[in-house]
């Protein structure tokens, strides 16, 4: 599923461990990045009415192709660079954006709200559209991964309770923000603490994403509920070993049930 010519390179890590964030404009074959949006079509048409299509949970436990593409050597290859070789998938999530339509989603950190501690790599953002300011697409604050956890608005009456407080963040933030621009089939990694947001969908085009999340085997797992993208059905958040040793001994299955060998 990922292009020949994609590598992930030692200045392409040293730009990531400095910024945050690192652009890669091809990652999918072109073959891969059409099946995937046709499969994505199909995860469409299957929402229960009502539901969020920007809010599509851990579909890897449902759909072969994101667990295939979540498992990619090449992935794990990038992520054992940065966290070792015992390394667990934990979460991945179908982000997208009909034209004309979102929210704005405002600055904040992942890490603190996931439930899961201990090493967390690098999340890689997947864009299957053409991504831009036009149509949603993130922005980051380059370099503020290294300022730890930073203080949220707690107004009760936010839609969003993890923003960060606003006088935390930079007088110049649209000036400084970095803006993710890429081709259909291009990737982004951001690191879990780096500030990101987004704006709605503004344009007549889609945008839609799928954010992978790994971490290692002997980090802290919190549970976690999601619901099922197509009826509303309840279940528990998974934590799969996809290389290496169950080193803490919690018994991590290899694969969802759905595809077991």
């Amino acid at each position: 599923m990922i292009s020949d010519s994609w590598t992930y390179s030692e200045e392409d890590s040293q730009s990531y461990s400095e910024n945050g964030y690192h652009i890669f404009d091809r990652f999918l074959s072109d073959h891969a990045l059409d099946q995937c949006q046709r499969a994505i079509d199909t995860m469409l048409q299957e929402i229960q009415p009502g539901r969020d299509p920007s809010d599509i949970i851990s579909p890897h436990v449902f759909k072969r192709w994101i667990w295939d593409l979540a498992n990619e050597p090449a992935v794990l290859d990038m992520i054992e660079t940065q966290i070792g070789p015992n390394i667990v998938l934990w979460s991945t999530h179908l982000l997208c954006k009909p034209p004309n339509t979102g929210i704005d989603v405002p600055w904040h950190q992942d890490a603190p709200y996931w439930n899961v501690g201990g090493p967390l790599p690098c999340g890689l953002w997947i864009a299957f559209d053409h991504m831009d300011e036009e149509n949603g697409a993130m922005a980051v604050l380059p370099g503020w991964h290294k300022k730890g956890t930073l203080p949220i608005d707690t107004n009760d009456g936010a839609f969003f309770d993890q923003m960060i407080d606003a006088k935390t963040l930079p007088d110049n933030v649209d000036t400084v923000k970095f803006q993710y621009r890429m081709p259909a089939g291009g990737m982004a990694i951001h690191h879990t603490m780096i500030p990101h947001s987004s704006t709605p969908n503004h344009s007549a085009r889609w945008r839609r994403a799928l954010v992978l999340r790994y971490m290692t085997a002997d980090g802290e797992m919190g549970e976690q509920t999601y619901e099922d993208y197509r009826d509303g059905t309840s279940f528990p958040r998974e934590y799969f070993l996809v290389r290496g040793k169950d080193v803490a001994h919690r018994g991590l299955p290899r694969n969802p049930v759905l595809f077991a060998l």
